[in-house]
């Protein structure tokens, strides 16, 4: 891969000694092979090696790639399906636990569905993605979503769900993961586990789930670890940072660990989570989509990441999840002073906070400090936006041009460890050596087949999961009704 320079842009740097970003006005960056090799404000400063193709992006915002540390790309098929479903109806619906789901998806769906949504995120600026990877009711479903990974040329961090099913259980699912790492490797796709579905069998404080943990970290060479947690009115999960890391140590196997959701975090959880230096991913569309609200984790933002969940509900861009989080706390935060009776006098959180949420503190959360930074020997996941849409035109601010401006049609360059994924607004280097088409055709197949197994959500239980009970909702309308 001959060297590049992207030259002249408006470099969104990151300053590790004040944690915040600094804009270079008129920069250049030197990549050579996978990472940042040079940056200087004065592009005649740069040595260029021998073969070096030099991209003129002077006018334009060089930014670090955005980090998603949570999602379920398999699920993409299902795409603009349950636009109005709560998590509740989720469950029995078109979750992995639902029979439904189980039938109507082979194979090639899984991978077909899985390749889109990480062509989807690359397409928007996403270079790194934590797949929880619970499709995992069959050996062929389980290696399809592993191989998606592989073939995206996406950063992923796939952590697997291992979880008892009939006709594939714990014990072939351990080993059937074992031969996909070692025999599948990709340097981008990084073995890890979710936790989910061991959590009730091996989180009983008697030292088993760190024992099994270290076990896998050694043998699969595991990278991360994932987990949902909500906390508060939901089913207890056994996922809470106090049952993780007071209660069975888990996190002294050393490894990046990530709560999703984490909606209702106690003080316990909280203080637990800055001693043990682990974190939560924050997915603002989802938890204001499904009901399963969002009430602590402004009050742990120096220990929290953005996600996207489940993408079939919305975008599958970190700037859109960035943007409502960004107003959901600033709403928040300002109806505390408002109802005191007062006025606000200063904004609650700038928009650089909501940048770096989605870019460095992604990077954080995995515990690598070459993610979500433009740094010299950071790796080049890069994004360049254009700029010159209706919708940038005339930004001065190139952070707040990004969060509160842009999209995913102004990004004109994608670059994961320095090799073209977007280029001159089109994808390039689909998966497989597909065209768009190809893969637009393979994704259309599956969608139109597998969205009417699903035309009709079951009903609702009694209670969920045996245990939490339902309460009404009030509704919204714009139907006038005259009294």
């Amino acid at each position: 891969m001959a060297p590049k320079i992207l030259k002249d842009g408006t470099v969104l740097s990151y300053n590790a000694s004040t944690q915040s970003i600094k804009v270079l006005q008129r920069a250049s960056i030197l990549i050579v092979d996978d990472r940042i090799a040079a940056i200087e404000e004065n592009s005649d400063d740069l040595s260029a090696p021998p073969g070096t193709e030099i991209i003129d992006v002077s006018g334009k915002i060089v930014s670090p790639g955005f980090v998603n540390t949570h999602v379920h790309v398999w699920e993409t098929v299902y795409r603009s399906m349950g636009p109005d479903t709560t998590l509740a109806e989720y469950f029995g619906w078109v979750s992995h636990m639902s029979e439904i789901t189980q039938a109507a998806f082979t194979p090639d769906d899984i991978y077909i569905s899985s390749v889109e949504g990480y062509v989807e995120g690359l397409n928007a600026g996403v270079t790194s993605f934590v797949e929880h990877a619970h499709s995992n009711w069959s050996k062929p479903v389980m290696e399809s979503g592993y191989q998606a990974a592989v073939d995206s040329g996406a950063r992923v961090w796939w952590c697997y769900d291992v979880r008892h099913k009939e006709g594939f259980p714990g014990d072939e699912q351990w080993e059937a993961y074992g031969a996909l790492v070692k025999d599948r490797s990709s340097p981008r796709v990084l073995p890890g586990l979710a936790l989910d579905g061991l959590a009730w069998t091996i989180m009983n404080r008697d030292g088993r789930a760190a024992d099994l943990v270290r076990e896998k970290k050694e043998k699969l060479g595991l990278q991360a670890l994932t987990m949902h947690h909500l906390g508060g009115p939901w089913p207890p999960m056994n996922t809470s940072p106090m049952t993780v890391c007071a209660d069975n140590n888990i996190h002294e196997a050393n490894l990046p660990i990530i709560f999703s959701h984490a909606s209702f975090l106690t003080d316990s959880d909280k203080e637990l989570m800055r001693k043990h230096n682990v974190f939560i991913s924050i997915t603002p569309e989802s938890e204001c989509l499904y009901g399963q609200g969002q009430e602590t984790g402004h009050e742990v933002s120096d220990q929290a990441s953005l996600g996207v969940d489940t993408n079939w509900n919305f975008s599958g861009d970190i700037i859109g999840q960035a943007r409502l989080w960004l107003q959901l706390v600033r709403f928040r935060n300002y109806t505390k002073t408002l109802t005191a009776g007062l006025i606000p006098k200063a904004n609650p959180m700038a928009v650089e906070q909501a940048f770096l949420l989605g870019t460095r503190q992604g990077g954080r959360a995995l515990r690598r400090d070459d993610i979500g930074v433009i740094t010299v020997g950071a790796k080049a996941d890069l994004v360049v936006f254009n700029g010159d849409s209706p919708s940038m035109l005339g930004w001065s601010d190139p952070i707040a041009a990004v969060v509160l401006h842009a999209s995913s049609a102004d990004i004109e360059h994608v670059l994961v460890d320095g090799e073209w994924k977007k280029r001159d607004f089109k994808l390039v280097d689909l998966p497989t050596g597909t065209s768009w088409d190809e893969l637009r055709a393979r994704f259309l197949e599956s969608s139109k087949r597998i969205q009417p197994h699903f035309k009709t959500p079951p009903p609702l239980p009694e209670k969920l999961f045996g245990v939490a009970d339902f309460g009404e909702v009030e509704k919204i309308s714009t139907v006038f009704k005259p009294s």
